[in-house]
């Protein structure tokens, strides 16, 4: 059983509800549209805790605050900045696409797909971030978040191993959020309810609000 797309009024009525009440507004890139400070913290969300990032964040752009300066930065500071939440490789990869960015594109953060793609450590995820939260295009990045909540609540599946590597079911992810202006706040609403109370383990069935049409809850009762 699927929930048919006519159902997404009250899916998204609910999550929108719970976001202005819930969110996590307090994060400083979500205060933001600069692509910089976007771009920057994507870079350092990835793979890593979202609670381990604001500091290092704020450390990096007070010591780099545009591309301009990124760019002419030594990759050992930068690594030094970025080791308390590891994967120190992503300094170099930061230092390179601030130099690309400069070089190629006037200083400024590409607003186009396929440019971002070129540039070094992002990929799909980042650059549908990047064009959602800084330029208000109407894309969904999407991750194990996302897919969680989305195939827990619609009853999606897939058959790929990898379900972030699923052109598919990335598809019908995306067809929920067909006809919106501006995807950044049901973007923001998905990730933080994902990580509040559709969570990966022991999800809060008790206190989500989405439950009265949730198919995974249907199924474990």
């Amino acid at each position: 059983m699927v929930i048919k797309v006519s159902e997404d009024s009250f899916f998204w009525k609910e999550l929108l509800a719970w976001y202005s009440e819930n969110g996590r507004h307090h994060f400083p890139w979500r205060n933001t549209k600069d692509p910089y400070s976007i771009l920057l913290a994507e870079f350092l969300l990835q793979q890593t805790h979202v609670r381990k990032v604001e500091e290092v964040y704020e450390q990096l752009l007070r010591k780099y605050p545009d591309l301009s300066e990124l760019a002419r930065a030594n990759i050992k500071t930068v690594e030094e900045i970025i080791a308390p939440i590891g994967l120190r490789y992503r300094a170099e990869r930061l230092i390179k696409t601030a130099e690309i960015i400069c070089s190629q594109h006037d200083g400024k953060v590409p607003n186009d797909y396929n440019e971002l793609r070129k540039l070094p450590g992002i990929g799909d995820y980042i650059a549908n971030a990047v064009l959602c939260y800084a330029f208000d295009q109407p894309v969904v990045p999407i991750d194990t978040n996302v897919i969680r909540l989305f195939t827990r609540y619609f009853g999606y599946t897939s058959k790929n191993p990898r379900p972030r590597m699923d052109k598919e079911l990335a598809s019908k992810i995306r067809a929920h959020f067909e006809g919106m202006e501006s995807t950044r706040a049901a973007n923001f609403a998905v990730l933080d309810f994902a990580g509040a109370v559709c969570t990966a383990n022991k999800p809060k069935h008790l206190q989500c609000p989405l439950s009265r049409n949730c198919i995974d809850f249907h199924h474990k009762e």
